[in-house]
């Protein structure tokens, strides 16, 4: 079992006030991420799970007792939505919406149900609402794909798990190719591209592979700002937790890079390989060498496994 502690609620409302103090209107946003995890680390340090929602609505009561965050009420359970309410807020009664609250029950339900839930803030005391209303339903993204039997026999690329790798190349269809080779033996998949997702799928068969799209297109649930690196980050992240020998594509760094700047965008790729590492799973960038400067590749090179491209 992993070790776990209990901080009290005002440590919530602390690490929000510094959040908005460097992010302003965005720290509700990365506190609901941050719950996410939070209530997935829950969950499995205790080694739970729920077989049948009947299950789930015994011990969702259980582990909630021992947060503190508030008294929850079980309103409705489907497969297709749950309504949960919350009594005596911490979040709420200091006059903000419970944007932990609703990551860490997500967080909680996704991984007792072993798929994943968003959840919405419906109604909350801090707006004058008698009490807090949260609604979660089936999030929309692939986030574990089905299991498959996994084998590398037969690989036409020989890639150590735990590792990522740099390609330098002009011709994205290279990594897509390695990309492929690890999901078709069984290997679950996550792209983060440039390239519109659906021209992508009538090229390659991706399967069933998550795929965000690097775009400021609001209206696509799909789509990530390329600059809300935290946001992406946090996505990977729970790919990565979810599955077994997961492979990650990230194309388009360039394009990120252009967005905001290299020293984020190259933060962003050591974390990602930190988390490929202790997941044994592989990260592939692709990449440009006339999009970036010569610097800014020897600084890649430093950090990554260099893929030989010039003999595939």
């Amino acid at each position: 079992m992993n070790p776990f502690f209990v901080m009290p609620g005002q440590a919530i409302m602390d690490l929000r006030e510094e959040l908005e103090l460097i992010e302003g209107e965005e720290a509700g946003e990365t506190l609901q991420r941050y719950g996410f995890r939070a209530g997935m680390g829950l969950v499995k340090s205790l080694g739970v799970e729920a077989s049948d929602f009947e299950q789930f609505a015994e011990i969702l009561p259980q582990l909630w007792a021992e947060t503190g965050l508030s008294r929850i009420i079980e309103e409705h359970i489907t497969d297709k939505e749950i309504t949960i309410t919350f009594e005596e807020s911490i979040e709420a009664a200091h006059g903000r919406k419970c944007d932990f609250t609703r990551g860490y029950l997500s967080g909680i339900v996704s991984t007792l149900l072993k798929k994943k839930y968003d959840a919405v803030e419906k109604e909350c005391a801090s707006q004058g609402r008698t009490n807090c209303v949260h609604v979660l339903s089936p999030a929309k993204e692939i986030v574990k794909p089905a299991a498959k039997e996994t084998s590398a026999a037969g690989m036409k690329f020989e890639l150590e798990l735990g590792y990522s790798y740099l390609l330098e190349t002009e011709d994205p269809s290279i990594a897509y190719n390695v990309f492929l080779d690890q999901i078709t033996h069984g290997r679950p998949g996550m792209c983060i591209i440039r390239e519109y997702p659906e021209k992508l799928r009538a090229r390659y068969d991706l399967g069933d592979s998550t795929v965000l799209w690097l775009s400021y297109d609001r209206d696509i649930n799909y789509a990530r700002e390329p600059t809300n690196v935290p946001l992406i980050y946090s996505e990977v992240k729970n790919f990565l937790d979810s599955v077994d020998h997961g492979v990650v594509l990230l194309s388009g760094i360039e394009y990120m890079v252009s967005q905001s700047t290299f020293t984020k965008v190259l933060k962003f790729i050591q974390l990602l390989n930190e988390n490929v590492a202790v997941r044994n799973s592989l990260l592939l960038v692709p990449v440009s060498p006339q999009a970036l400067t010569q610097r800014d590749v020897k600084m890649l090179e430093r950090e990554l496994r260099v893929f030989d491209t010039k003999s595939r």
